[in-house]
């Protein structure tokens, strides 16, 4: 019995070593294979695309299940744009249908099908992509701004959660975690997402993301504390000035301070692109009414 354990225990020992093997060969092998993402910085110029597309396509003719050719020439139809979204898709999830094991497939399945507003395609695509690479960010973000956008909040939160814990200063999922928390009431958690995201862009000079200061501007809003509201509003303004809803929350917030002035010069400011905007117009009203 004891020697049967041993067996046991060892076999299982040996598979474990052989799965890390695997998974170690899969994340070094798609470090080095042509692999563009959506928002790279790297420009593929169109002469060359479509060059690749006819030698691949000719190949393709010859060898007609050639999953290799159909994965490449899939990546090359996705690299023209959504134009040719509709080739890319048929000619990888074939690929996939016929055997194909590159990973490569789930992350421009799930991309375009995001694009397309497929969006449970997209999240099952990721999925299967993570399961191979798991720590592959972009996608780990795409995977949790898809489970918000459909209604999956918790799922959204923990996705959140685990980037954070391999990268405690990314502003994506730290900027998201912010407000998801503000939708859900929960300020003070909200507050504290935001200001984790001020603190690290301060450090490191860089851009605050749009509608930061603004949700910290609401969230001491509907606490009254306007006089702390007004300064994060400012700060939005300063970023991002066309900003409608943070100009005009700056402007009730001057309206709570009792600056006329400074509310009426903003007011006529916002209402030179929105002459009709009824929130404006109602604020006007409160002013004359106090006149």
């Amino acid at each position: 019995m004891n020697n049967y354990k041993i067996i046991n225990i060892g076999l299982y020992l040996f598979l474990l070593l052989v799965l890390i093997i695997f998974l170690y060969n899969i994340s070094s092998k798609y470090k080095k294979v042509f692999f563009p993402r959506e928002n790279s910085n790297v420009v593929i110029n169109e002469e060359k695309i479509e060059k690749k597309i006819q030698n691949l396509q000719s190949k393709l003719n010859y060898s007609a299940e050639n999953v290799e050719i159909m994965v490449e020439l899939g990546i090359y139809y996705f690299l023209k744009g959504p134009d040719y979204y509709d080739k890319s898709i048929n000619l990888l999830y074939k690929a996939w249908q016929l055997g194909s094991t590159d990973v490569r497939i789930f992350y421009y399945l799930g991309v375009m099908y995001e694009f397309l507003n497929l969006n449970n395609l997209a999240i099952n695509e990721y999925k299967k992509f993570l399961t191979n690479i798991r720590d592959d960010i972009e996608v780990t973000l795409r995977l949790g701004n898809l489970y918000y956008k459909t209604g999956k909040i918790d799922d959204a939160i923990n996705v959140f959660t685990e980037v954070l814990k391999k990268d405690k200063n990314n502003i994506i999922s730290l900027t998201n975690l912010g407000f998801i928390y503000f939708t859900r009431g929960e300020l003070n958690e909200s507050q504290e997402y935001f200001l984790k995201v001020k603190n690290i862009c301060s450090k490191k000079s860089l851009t605050e993301p749009k509608n930061l200061n603004f949700y910290l501007g609401k969230i001491h809003f509907n606490k009254k504390n306007f006089q702390t509201a007004k300064i994060y509003f400012e700060q939005e303004y300063k970023n991002y000035p066309e900003n409608l809803e943070n100009n005009f929350m700056l402007a009730k917030t001057y309206y709570e301070l009792k600056d006329i002035k400074s509310t009426l010069e903003l007011v006529q400011q916002i209402q030179k692109d929105y002459p009709k905007n009824k929130d404006l117009l109602e604020l006007q009203k409160k002013i004359k009414k106090k006149s």
